[in-house]
């Protein structure tokens, strides 16, 4: 597996970026009825998870471009199927995210360019974690005009969800891409 974040993107690199907008907006359209089901909309610990795992698996292959084709791909198929009540909001936060993600990528490769897979998106993950901070503000507070208790309890949540379930289950795919002998 080629260990070298991407700036410049093939034909190849942006198609694949969006197969992996795909696969994650089919997942959020499920995900997140699922979240709204549970929460009514008001917080998206399955949607959360799956759409950040996939930003780091496009950030780190792709860099911040191939993570932004991943994400706005997925937004816009969160927004044709209304998989969320907040679908409206996600292709801006999101986008954000996705350039963080893709330029701590591309950092970390500069700084530490023997780093393993495992260190990167660690990295990776971790800003996010710190950019969860405003972004959960913004839509709790902001957004939703919920109380600002309310953000207290699901910051803890938010950091929670990135470092552990979205960051395992971005290395768990990029594993199996690798296991099946996928070249990306």
């Amino acid at each position: 597996m080629n260990n070298q974040t991407k700036l410049k993107l093939g034909m190849r690199d942006i198609l694949t970026s969006m197969v992996f907008g795909v696969t994650a907006g089919v997942l959020a359209s499920i995900l997140e009825r699922v979240d709204a089901a549970i929460t009514g909309g008001n917080m998206t610990p399955f949607g959360y998870s799956n759409t950040y795992a996939w930003i780091l698996l496009s950030a780190y292959l792709y860099g911040p471009f191939g993570a932004l084709i991943m994400t706005e791909t997925q937004a816009l198929i969160g927004l044709f199927t209304a998989a969320n009540p907040l679908s409206w909001l996600w292709p801006a936060i999101n986008a954000v995210f996705a350039i963080v993600a893709g330029f701590t990528a591309l950092i970390i490769q500069k700084i530490l360019p023997k780093s393993s897979v495992k260190i990167r998106i660690m990295t990776m993950s971790v800003a996010l974690a710190l950019l969860d901070i405003p972004a959960v503000y913004f839509v709790i507070v902001l957004v939703l005009s919920l109380p600002i208790i309310v953000y207290y309890f699901a910051l803890p949540m938010y950091i929670g969800l990135q470092l552990v379930p979205a960051t395992l289950l971005a290395y768990l795919i990029l594993k199996a891409l690798k296991k099946a002998g996928l070249k990306i």
